[in-house]
């Protein structure tokens, strides 16, 4: 589970809720294993833009419900793409944590914020 809490509200929304149902309905075969010529039923929809990436909140919504942005898989192909990404490592999460403090320093302390 990621560990964005922010992410972690949206998953739960009625709005992820659909999309999520919607792309299952759409894709019931893994879209890898299809790819692969092999057929899994598809049982997670995964984010092909990690949305924990965003630095906003509107830059994370964007993410999370872009019908352009997911894809079905089954629970082996979500694990091996996640384990491929690093997703959840401590050094990406750092990264992520750095990339939004030095945007709110821009944004609000950095001399060009002005009064």
């Amino acid at each position: 589970m990621a560990k964005n809490e922010t992410y972690n509200k949206l998953i739960h929304t009625t709005r992820w809720l659909r999309l999520r149902k919607q792309v299952l309905n759409e894709h019931p075969i893994c879209q890898m294993c299809e790819a692969e010529r092999r057929v899994s039923a598809a049982t997670e929809v995964h984010h092909i833009v990690p949305c924990e990436t965003a630095t906003t909140m509107r830059e994370m919504q964007a993410l999370m419900f872009d019908p352009h942005n997911v894809m079905a898989l089954c629970h082996k192909h979500h694990q091996e793409v996640h384990t491929q990404m690093g997703k959840g490592g401590k050094e990406e999460r750092r990264k992520r944590a750095d990339k939004r403090l030095q945007n709110f320093v821009k944004k609000f302390l950095s001399d060009e914020a002005g009064p």
